[in-house]
């Protein structure tokens, strides 16, 4: 009798570990514009080869409705984050959850832009819409399929 009530008990244990990880994975925070730039030590700040090649493998798999884990899964931990407030509601009302992937940035304060992905999600969470800036080619492999997200 013991043993099946510490099988059910690890039973139970394990799965609250599980949702509990699930749970703290939705509930990530990525860094602030400020930390990321505090971070880079020289300009121009590159990515590292291992970073690009991850994102340009991943960019293209992105699709509408993808939860932020999966993205994470996909192209790794975006360099910075913030939240998009609604117009007109003074900051009180989000509207959007934006992450950047910085590919390159050429100075502190670029008056020649570099290249970045953005993804756009909305409150809960899924994916909206992914832009590229100055990577044509990785422009070109973005998904355009319009979808409503349950």
């Amino acid at each position: 009798m013991r043993a099946h009530v510490a099988t059910g008990l690890i039973l139970l244990l394990a799965t609250a570990g599980r949702i509990a990880c699930a749970a703290a994975a939705q509930n990530y925070t990525p860094p602030t514009t400020e930390a990321f730039l505090k971070s880079v030590r020289s300009y121009p700040f590159v990515a590292d080869a291992a970073r690009r090649e991850r994102i340009h493998d991943g960019v293209p798999k992105l699709g509408r409705c993808m939860t932020s884990v999966d993205v994470r899964k996909l192209i790794g931990d975006p360099d910075f984050g913030f939240v998009a407030y609604k117009a007109g509601t003074e900051g009180k009302v989000p509207a959007m959850v934006i992450w950047n992937y910085i590919l390159e940035k050429k100075a502190a304060t670029e008056t020649e832009p570099g290249s970045r992905v953005v993804v756009w999600f909305d409150m809960q969470a899924k994916l909206q819409a992914v832009t590229v800036h100055g990577a044509p080619d990785l422009e070109a492999t973005v998904s355009r399929t319009s979808r409503s997200c349950t």
